[in-house]
């Protein structure tokens, strides 16, 4: 499981823990060949912002319930960049830094 590319990222649902964490649900388009590789059907992304700094991006597929942890060696760090940025972009708490 390595993801290179990701494309058209879509906030479904988010929650706010006030001086603690962000948690976003996003929907994106993933190759075709990294879903067949990992046999996954209707992927999103799960993405948890610390208050007290970091971030946890985790894949979860809808359709087998099954949950996977990126980290660093599974994914390109422009992919990385690219999901914390959205993800900061869209967060209540975050989103004032880039202002």
């Amino acid at each position: 499981m390595f993801l290179r590319e990701i494309k058209n990222l879509q906030v479904v649902s988010q929650l706010s823990l006030k001086h603690v964490e962000d948690r976003l649900f996003i929907t994106a388009d993933f190759p075709s060949d990294f879903l067949q590789e990992n046999q996954l059907y209707q992927p999103y992304l799960y993405v948890t912002l610390y208050a007290r700094g970091g971030a946890l991006i985790k894949i979860i597929d809808e359709e087998t319930i099954q949950s996977y942890s990126l980290t660093k060696k599974n994914i390109s760090r422009k992919v990385y960049h690219q999901i914390v940025e959205y993800a900061l972009l869209h967060s209540p708490q975050f989103r004032h830094l880039f202002r």
